[in-house]
């Protein structure tokens, strides 16, 4: 499978408007062992990268830049501030956004490729509009 070929927060955005579907944005910090090991193990996965092509459009960002400046949802924040604004507390960092922008979730840490799908699929199936996560993944089993 291809590598997964993160795009730019705007791009993305901009991609998931036009296309209707959800976004999904990359937190890290460049100093993060837990955001390598991600990057090594869970986003090379080919069922994962299936996935993500199919169903999402993916930026990543680096939550530590207070240069790069973007245009979200009309403001003109650094990636700094984006990652504020979308309840970042540490690293890495997975967010859900709607294709207007608007928050869904976000998941905090290392999450393993397996949960990381099933987590893929809650979202990019649109179960988590009627339905909690445990009661998704239960039917999953």
């Amino acid at each position: 499978m291809a590598p997964i070929g993160w795009k730019r927060v705007e791009e993305a955005m901009a991609a998931a408007e036009k296309k209707r579907q959800e976004g999904a944005h990359r937190h890290l910090g460049a100093w993060c062992p837990w955001c390598r090991r991600m990057q090594k193990e869970v986003y090379p996965d080919s069922a994962v990268v299936a996935y993500l092509k199919a169903h999402f459009e993916y930026a990543r960002l680096n939550g530590e830049d207070n240069t790069r400046r973007l245009t979200f949802r009309g403001y003109d924040l650094t990636e700094a501030e984006l990652a504020q604004a979308l309840g970042l507390t540490g690293y890495p960092t997975t967010v859900f956004l709607e294709p207007d922008g608007t928050y869904i979730t976000r998941v905090p840490g290392f999450v393993p490729t397996e949960t990381f799908l099933q987590i893929l699929r809650f979202i990019g199936s649109e179960a988590y509009r009627t339905q909690s996560f445990e009661e998704f993944a239960g039917k999953q089993r």
